[in-house]
């Protein structure tokens, strides 16, 4: 993203991860994963109401329940599409929809994040730049757990003002 290309309907960011496909996507597609870099809890449930195993990857249809670390805030989505160790698209709130994608580049993981507006969704300026930034604090959280096994996120002080909770 620069100036040219900055606009206050969709954004991308991408990172490179020192870390094979597969290993990105378990991070992402399973609730054990996802909790690691990105939220306190996790939860896929298949459309026939089953919860998934914290082990079990996301399937399309399935809807999930995300809620942050230390902080009382949560989300609840649908799972849009999945390609193992290819693409995960979930709806993100009820504005936008976001997919990510991992392609092996050079022996590295490019992670690449895209986010919209859901077709039809009321356009929320502070939301879009809040989600844009977040996003960049917890790719970096996600690149340094991976390649680090440093976690990034506070867990000691409870102040909203914080980037990284």
């Amino acid at each position: 993203m620069n100036e040219n290309n900055f606009n206050l309907q969709s954004f991308t960011h991408s990172i490179y991860l020192v870390k094979p496909v597969g290993e990105v996507f378990e991070l992402l597609a399973k609730s054990e994963g996802i909790v690691k870099w990105f939220m306190g809890e996790a939860k896929y449930v298949s459309a026939e109401g089953v919860e998934r195993k914290p082990d079990e990857f996301a399937e399309r249809e399935d809807n999930y329940y995300w809620k942050w670390l230390n902080k009382d805030f949560s989300v609840k989505g649908k799972i849009l599409d999945v390609q193992q160790n290819e693409l995960l698209s979930f709806t993100f709130g009820s504005l936008f929809n976001v997919t990510i994608t991992l392609k092996n580049k050079n022996g590295r993981t490019l992670f690449t994040l895209s986010q919209k507006y859901n077709e039809g969704a009321l356009h929320n300026d502070f939301e879009h730049i809040n989600c844009c930034v977040c996003w960049v604090f917890f790719m970096t959280n996600l690149k340094s757990v991976i390649e680090n096994g440093i976690d990034l996120r506070e867990t000691q002080a409870n102040d909203e003002e914080l980037v990284n909770r």
